[in-house]
């Protein structure tokens, strides 16, 4: 086989196999997309694009859209579902549903990293299980199913990922404003502050990765990561009040 009947065997495997996850996903969000060009969009990450040199669109703007309406449907169930709460728990809640860390553990429950088209140096540096990742790719993802299937379809797939969530961090109330529960709960324990100390700044300026080390004691007790510091300090806040939460840690 000359390398031209190569080269096109390859790529008619490598759109099979793209195929197919599309087909996998599709079954696991229960989303069957018309334009099947959105849901690859949605899952192509800038660092392919880059690296594989074709004229291709990453996820990016799709990511900025699905950012809007994911807000739009976690308010309106919000707004209806808890009538009693003034706008301050409403807003408090909605930062905790739609935050890096609750968007990259929804995105983990359902292995969307493992469907992400992306460059080798970002797969090699642990590009499929970064939070900030894995958020904007779910993000995208809502993105192209709004354009390819309208709200009503949007917010079926939003409150099916998101729903338990949404009452887990009502039940939990701590986890509404997890860097300030736990400095109030550190702080009456032991009459110190948690420590939040960057450890690692990753990527370029527009795609920063920060990972923090949360300092109790002089102890280190957890690591979180974030798109930005305060995000990642917002996540070792949240993984510590958990541990205290489930008694695994004691201050």
């Amino acid at each position: 086989m000359d390398s031209y009947e190569s080269r096109k065997s390859n790529r008619q495997k490598e759109k099979k196999s793209d195929y197919r996850k599309i087909q996998k996903l599709e079954r696991i969000v229960k989303v069957k997309f018309n334009n099947k060009s959105l849901i690859k969009r949605a899952l192509t990450h800038s660092s392919f694009v880059n690296e594989s040199g074709q004229q291709i669109l990453d996820n990016e703007r799709l990511e900025y859209l699905g950012d809007s309406v994911l807000a739009l449907v976690v308010n309106e169930y919000l707004y209806k579902k808890f009538e009693e709460y003034p706008e301050g728990d409403l807003a408090k809640i909605k930062s905790a549903v739609v935050s890096e860390v609750t968007l990259a553990k929804v995105a983990k429950d359902i292995n969307l990293g493992s469907f992400l088209l992306m460059g080798k140096g970002e797969e090699l540096n642990g590009g499929r299980q970064r939070s900030s990742i894995l958020a904007n790719t779910l993000e995208a993802l809502i993105g192209a199913v709004y354009l390819d299937s309208g709200l009503k379809t949007s917010k079926r797939l939003v409150l099916g990922l998101l729903k338990k969530h949404i009452e887990r961090i009502d039940s939990l109330t701590y986890l509404r404003d997890p860097k300030t529960t736990l400095q109030e709960y550190v702080q009456k324990s032991i009459k110190e502050r948690p420590l939040y100390e960057v450890i690692e700044e990753k990527g370029p300026d527009h795609q920063k990765s920060f990972t923090v080390k949360l300092v109790i004691q002089e102890k280190e007790i957890v690591r979180g990561g974030g798109s930005s510091k305060r995000k990642a300090e917002r996540d070792a806040a949240m993984k510590a009040l958990e541990l205290i939460y489930e008694k695994r840690l004691k201050i």
